[in-house]
């Protein structure tokens, strides 16, 4: 309830300040846009390096778009009446400054408490043209990391070998590089999540097996 709540209050702040159609509309897209792509990012229909910055910062994004919109509607219409100038501004106002602190809280939370073990999506494997993913295992968390197993083959009937060169190839565009037990690295996030994303290539007789996993920063750190 308090995911969507967070989700949905610039709406709802709109919805009370909104006092024309065009540049209600215009708003209500952009704030709109922005809502689906965090739920998004939450479902896991895309993924970005930048999702913590982005979570934590939704709420500056959406008030700036309503901040923007309220400025547009009162250049075109003026001051608002002082029986409308009251409770809503108000109340639309604090909503959306408690929204910015939350989202403030959730940035120090990402900087400062995001250690735990992770499980990875699916979408951090950016697949080349002619690959696309047979299996994947849903993954599964021990106690201090979680993985995932994914089977990659061909849609052009490539051998296993070919897969995995083309893979390999895909993978080191993406920013994954070689580094401890012979497994590929890549930092999960941005600026706020320090965690490491760990990938390791197999070859079978049917394909190419993945194992993404998602150590805790700890176990991370210490591990050689």
């Amino acid at each position: 309830m308090l995911r969507l709540l967070y989700v949905l209050l610039p709406l709802l702040c709109w919805a009370f300040l909104v006092r024309t159609r065009v540049v209600g509309a215009a708003v209500l897209a952009l704030l709109a846009g922005l809502a689906v792509a965090l739920v998004g990012l939450q479902q896991e229909w895309y993924s970005t390096r930048a999702a913590a910055e982005f979570e934590a910062g939704y709420p500056l994004l959406s008030g700036l778009v309503v901040l923007a919109g309220a400025l547009t509607e009162r250049r075109l219409r003026g001051p608002r009446p002082k029986k409308e100038s009251g409770t809503p501004v108000g109340g639309a106002a604090v909503a959306l400054t408690v929204h910015a602190l939350v989202g403030v809280a959730i940035g120090f939370a990402y900087r400062g408490l995001a250690y735990d073990a992770f499980l990875p999506s699916a979408t951090e494997v950016s697949l080349p043209p002619g690959l696309t993913v047979e299996h994947d295992d849903d993954g599964y968390c021990g106690s201090n990391f979680c993985a995932r197993t994914l089977t990659v083959g061909s849609t052009t009937g490539l051998p296993p070998a070919e897969v995995a060169a083309r893979l390999r190839a895909a993978l080191a565009e993406d920013g994954w590089s070689p580094g401890r037990r012979n497994l590929l690295h890549r930092r999960h996030g941005w600026l706020l999540d320090r965690r490491v994303a760990e990938l390791g290539l197999t070859e079978t007789t049917h394909g190419v097996e993945l194992e993404l996993s998602g150590s805790d920063l700890s176990d991370t750190l210490a591990r050689p």
